[in-house]
């Protein structure tokens, strides 16, 4: 299913595939939240929204959001799991955008060498 050969693994679709999940599967939380929270968290343009801040700051530096911050989070979401539902869109947007970049630059790297 997920594979280009026999021996070779096809990471774009495994990609695509658990940022579906991720982002648009069934949750606790809507899909557009999901989204709008990964887009934060990539630095895209994004409706304003009261996830926004922390999902920009994930995206920015995830290492200093505090315990303060994650328990708001659960107040405001409504329960742990739709807390979580959020902070992992917002990671998965944060990583996908670093991983697009990487692929970028070992595209242009290779089109350099031809």
């Amino acid at each position: 299913m997920f594979m280009k050969t026999s021996n070779q693994i096809d990471h774009h679709a495994l990609i695509e595939a658990l940022r579906r999940r991720v982002l648009e599967g069934p949750g606790e939380t809507s899909a557009a939240a999901r989204q709008q929270a990964a887009n934060a968290a990539a630095g895209v343009a994004a409706v304003q929204d009261r996830y926004s801040d922390l999902a920009r700051q994930i995206g920015e530096s995830a290492h200093r959001v505090t315990d303060a911050q994650v328990a708001a989070m659960v107040s405001d979401a409504g329960s742990e799991k739709a807390a979580f539902e959020i902070i992992a869109a917002a990671a998965l947007g944060a990583g996908l955008l670093r991983w697009r970049q990487a692929i970028k630059m070992l595209e242009d790297a290779g089109d350099a060498a031809d």
